[in-house]
């Protein structure tokens, strides 16, 4: 495919609903050669249960616009820099996951919901900054990766466990 046929592709593809966060990622899509299987936008009738049964699970205040500070179970913290993260050393490369994405749009903060694998995911952040707030979630609901706008991961779950070995070897990202 040409890189004019897939600018046109990408045009096709884009709604008039889309905002730049969900633009440029369909656009990284295709230019990293991600797969719709590999990651994807959670249909619009699925995301609002995925959304509730996240906040459900996870805080104790039902759509916080920082879920790390209304986190319902034990958690663990350490510093990380968008160069040096590997997601996979926390999460297997292949699981499907969670994604939510955070941007304001109108003056509000909405979560933009995807699926996906976490390779996937690891080639998309490397390649762009796009949001204050990222939720990885198990799509089990059995832990949540937080990585916000401070430079801080948060997990809980079996993450908390590895977040903590992480920290005790010295590895401080």
């Amino acid at each position: 495919m040409t890189k004019t046929s897939k600018e046109r592709l990408v045009k096709s593809k884009i709604k008039r609903t889309w905002t730049d966060l969900r633009v440029e990622i369909q656009k990284l899509c295709i230019a990293l050669n991600i797969s719709n299987d590999d990651f994807s936008e959670v249909n619009i009738n699925e995301w609002r249960e995925i959304e509730s049964n996240i906040w459900t699970n996870f805080s104790s205040k039902k759509n916080s616009r920082w879920i790390w500070e209304t986190l319902a179970n034990s958690y663990e913290t350490a510093p990380f820099s968008h160069n040096n993260l590997e997601l996979e050393e926390f999460i297997s490369p292949s699981e499907k996951v969670w994604i939510l994405l955070d941007e304001a749009t109108h003056e509000k903060t909405k979560f933009w919901i995807y699926e996906g694998t976490v390779r996937a995911f690891d080639q998309l952040f490397r390649e762009s900054f796009w949001t204050y707030e990222v939720l990885i979630v198990s799509k089990k609901y059995e832990w949540i990766l937080i990585l916000n706008h401070h430079s801080t991961m948060i997990g809980t779950g079996i993450l908390k466990d590895l977040i903590t070995e992480f920290k005790r070897n010295g590895n401080n990202i």
